[in-house]
């Protein structure tokens, strides 16, 4: 779903910000989506993807072995929605257009048309199976998969999702490395 890559693209690119004190008037949707991310930043990072999309799946649905309900995804929404706007001064460029590329997308095609775009069965409940239909996990990060082209069937989730591919072409691309030079 487009609001779960999204939190991977958080993932992979606010690192900087994992560890970071969180003001007492930062709201509390926005506490939630940075708990989580000082939580998962590092094995996001570090070991295979499922471990990162555990992680996620833990964080975004109420009971995560019955799946992702479209209650879930208006959630985790509204969760993102304020991370990002509270923090988004604080992103580098690329990843704070990347971020609000991808909320204006979801929002633009709307979490019941988005929920459904992956709920292959009919029963109101997206599994991760049914999340990555499209993705194929292997050892490495979960960002590392994400931006492989042979691992993500871009064409194949451009056309579940009813987009022409070149607007979530975008999302799967790593940002810089921070040890690049």
């Amino acid at each position: 779903m487009r609001t779960i890559l999204i939190a991977a693209l958080l993932l992979s690119s606010s690192a900087a910000l994992a560890q970071q004190p969180q003001p007492p008037d930062e709201p509390a949707d926005s506490r939630a989506v940075q708990a989580f991310i000082d939580k998962a930043t590092a094995p996001c990072e570090s070991k295979p993807a499922q471990t990162c999309v555990d992680l996620g799946w833990q964080f975004a649905v109420a009971q995560p072995k019955q799946g992702m309900t479209l209650a879930d995804l208006n959630t985790l929404r509204r969760r993102l929605g304020a991370w990002y706007e509270w923090h988004k001064a604080e992103l580098p460029p690329r990843a704070r257009g990347s971020i609000a590329f991808g909320l204006l997308l979801a929002d633009g095609m709307g979490m019941d048309r988005l929920h459904a775009a992956f709920d292959a069965n009919g029963d109101g409940k997206v599994t991760q199976r049914e999340l990555l239909a499209d993705v194929k996990l292997d050892r490495r990060p979960l960002g590392e998969v994400l931006a492989d082209p042979a691992a993500v069937d871009r064409a194949g989730l451009a056309q579940r999702l009813g987009l022409p591919p070149s607007l979530t072409e975008g999302l799967f691309q790593r940002p810089p490395s921070q040890h690049s030079h």
